[in-house]
Parts: C-alpha cells; sequence; structure tokens
C-alpha cells in the first residue's frame, strides 16, 4: 500500500467529514486499496471490520515511519525526478519563498505538491555524465511540478511543511515589528501549523469502530 501525497490529502479531508464512523471508514478504506464503494459495500461485515484493523496498523506504521524518516534531496514522483532544496539559497528566492507562504496560509497539508513544487528543481538524465542532473526551474510550469508531486512518497510532503514551518518561525523572530505582524498573521491564519501535529491520529479514527 503506496501512501502518496495524493493519498493522504484525501484520507485528511475525508477524516475533517462529519459523518457516520462506518461510512467515514469504508470512504478511508476506499481511497487506501483503490476500491469502489461497491466493491467494499459487498464485503461480509466480519471481513471489513479484519480489513480496517489491518489497514489501520499498516498505516500507523507507515506514518510513523514516514515521519521519523531522515528528509531526501532527490525524490522520485510520476516517474520522474525532483531535487528539493531544503537550503535558502539559489535558486530559491523571493517569489518562491511568497509562494510558499501562500500555500501555507490557505492550507499546508491540502497543499503539500504545491510547496513542494515551490521548492523543488526538477532533473532530467544526462547521457553524457550518466546520471541525473538539475535543469533550470521554468516558473510557467509550477501546475505541471505539483501534478507530478501529488505521486511523491506522503512523508516528502511531510518534511517539507516542517521545514517550512520551523523556517518560517525563526524567521519572523529576527524581522522588523511591522512585518512580523504580517508574517506571524498569515503563518497562523487557521491555526494549520496545530493540525499538523494532530492530523495522523485524526486519520485512523475512522477505523476503530468498526474494529471493535
Amino acid at each position: 500500500m503506496k501512501l502518496t501525497i495524493d493519498k493522504f490529502q484525501k484520507l485528511q479531508a475525508i477524516a475533517e467529514i462529519e459523518s457516520d464512523e462506518v461510512e467515514k471508514a469504508s470512504r478511508l478504506v476506499q481511497v487506501l486499496l483503490d476500491k469502489s464503494a461497491d466493491e467494499i459495500n459487498e464485503m461480509h461485515i466480519k471481513d471489513f471490520a479484519l480489513l480496517c484493523d489491518k489497514l489501520k496498523a499498516i498505516f500507523d506504521i507507515k506514518v510513523e515511519a514516514g515521519t521519523a524518516s531522515a528528509p531526501k534531496n532527490v525524490i522520485k514522483a510520476n516517474g520522474k525526478r525532483y531535487f528539493i532544496n531544503y537550503e535558502i539559497k539559489k535558486p530559491f528566492n523571493t517569489g518562491r519563498y511568497i509562494e510558499v507562504l501562500t500555500f501555507s496560509k490557505e492550507d499546508p497539508i491540502l497543499n503539500m505538491h504545491n510547496i513542494l513544487a515551490s521548492i523543488c528543481t526538477p532533473m532530467k538524465w544526462s547521457w553524457r555524465k550518466m546520471k541525473y542532473i538539475k535543469t533550470d526551474y521554468d516558473v510557467l510550469s509550477h501546475e505541471d511540478y505539483a501534478d507530478d508531486l501529488k505521486e511523491a512518497d506522503f512523508r516528502h510532503g511531510y518534511h517539507a511543511m516542517v521545514f517550512f514551518y520551523l523556517f518560517l518561525t525563526n524567521l519572523t523572530e529576527s524581522l522588523n515589528p511591522s512585518l512580523d505582524k504580517l508574517m506571524t498573521e498569515r503563518m497562523t491564519k487557521g491555526a494549520n501549523q496545530k493540525r499538523l501535529k494532530t492530523i495522523f491520529p485524526t486519520l485512523s479514527v475512522g477505523f476503530t469502530t468498526q474494529s471493535r
């Protein structure tokens, strides 16, 4: 079971829906296993409960392993390779910094792929050097990069959010008062940062009712 950014975002959206726990569990299973509603509905209730138990255990292991893993600079997404810039230097500039602020202000979890697209450098295979090399970042291709990165492992999006949350938090401490007020407001609007610490256990809630 591969937990991509796209799947993780769908799970997060389902976890926040106010609905019956059984229905929520069914939708979570559909996303995790790429199954239709009919396929899940046809399952015997005991088999479904056992499946929920198994998936919850696998999900918890994957989340724990993913969040505990070290960030990687080179990642694969949709058959392509991208270099993730975890250092604030060229090619990361003010324009891309503002992009990250914008996506973080709205919803950092649902914008994982957009945040990654703003801090990545595309790569291509070089037959001359016999390895993948960095290529120029095309601002107009941001949406294409983001679409690719939806297929990346969710842990890469998690690491990017944590990195920029810590970076932006430290940065506001050194800015002048007027900028500090503006930046803090943009970063904390809707308490998005607090959600990063609670989203993982929240996603498991949907399984518990049917597992009992």
